[in-house]
């Protein structure tokens, strides 16, 4: 299983950044940028691959394909097809979009007809005509799961990659994002040996946050929060991972500086328990925040 996660060391050489990835213990990176020149996309490509290091995402994500202006829709559409296709250039592993929310001009908000049948028939032709018209090679396209719009559930992910019919298409699991209620909440580890039941054999991606949920308020609020403050059972999501055919790549996400270097104590330590050595993680050199002293990339 490769790790990866952000980097916020700014200005570095292509060089530099493959280091950084090495020594930070990451076998996986996120790949946000598209560069133009294609010298110096290859080397990019040519220094990543050379270290094993996975380019893991492609960002298309925040890209409302429900929009209820056809012709803002459109263009979020074209939007999608473009950055898939540069991620398929590029070798990236996936390239992640959300469902769709029934509005104009913005995305995400909550929404009865974002979880409509008709929303869900429209969404299953959007999806069919992105990967038939752009036909990527090495990309997979993935929905990242969500609470308040499709893919809501691991039920519902299963019944789009069933409906959606194409091999391009593969499943993003954040089990952050469709925990939305005291059960799921409390009895998180049941949920996700749930979730790789249902969708073991399509899990290509895989990202790593956390939650807190508030015990003095009326109503249900469950907080995200960075990896290891909070209570999702760790040691159990990476065990369903280990256990997959086709290893996912786990990325970090949604922190700072100084959450990174504790969320790495956590996930290293969590993973020592549970037996798992992470891809690549053979040189890593304990990460300092800018608080206090970063190491420098070693120098061949």
């Amino acid at each position: 299983m490769s790790l990866g996660g952000p980097i916020f060391k700014k200005d570095l050489s292509i060089k530099e950044l493959v280091k950084w990835h090495q020594q930070l213990g990451f076998g996986a990176a996120y790949c946000r940028l598209w560069i133009e020149d294609k010298a110096e996309r290859e080397e990019y490509i040519a220094a990543f691959k050379e270290a094993d290091i996975v380019l893991a995402e492609f960002p298309a994500y925040c890209i409302n394909i429900l929009d209820t202006n056809p012709k803002l829709r459109q263009a979020n559409i074209d939007e999608i097809c473009d950055r898939l296709e540069k991620a398929d250039i590029m070798g990236v592993r996936c390239c992640v979009i959300h469902g769709g929310s029934v509005e104009t001009g913005a995305w995400g908000n909550a929404n009865p007809e974002n979880i409509s049948q008709k929303s869900f028939d429209e969404t299953i032709k959007i999806v069919q005509s992105i990967i038939d018209r752009v036909n990527p090679q090495t990309t997979k396209l993935v929905m990242e799961t969500e609470s308040y719009l499709f893919p809501d559930s691991p039920e519902n992910y299963l019944d789009i990659i069933n409906a959606v019919k194409r091999k391009e298409l593969a499943v993003h699991l954040d089990p952050v994002n469709i925990t939305c209620s005291p059960r799921r909440f409390y009895k998180n580890n049941e949920f996700l040996k749930r979730c790789f039941d249902i969708l073991e054999q399509h899990i290509l991606y895989c990202h790593a946050k956390d939650f807190n949920m508030h015990s003095r308020h009326a109503t249900v609020k469950i907080d995200e929060t960075f990896i290891g403050d909070g209570v999702l059972d760790y040691q159990c999501y990476l065990r369903e991972i280990q256990k997959l055919e086709k290893q996912p790549t786990l990325m970090i996400e949604h922190l700072n500086d100084s959450q990174l270097e504790n969320g790495l104590k956590f996930i290293f330590a969590e993973a020592d328990k549970a037996g798992i050595v992470f891809e690549g993680s053979e040189n890593r050199i304990e990460y300092k925040a800018e608080g206090g002293k970063y190491f420098a990339p070693h120098e061949d």
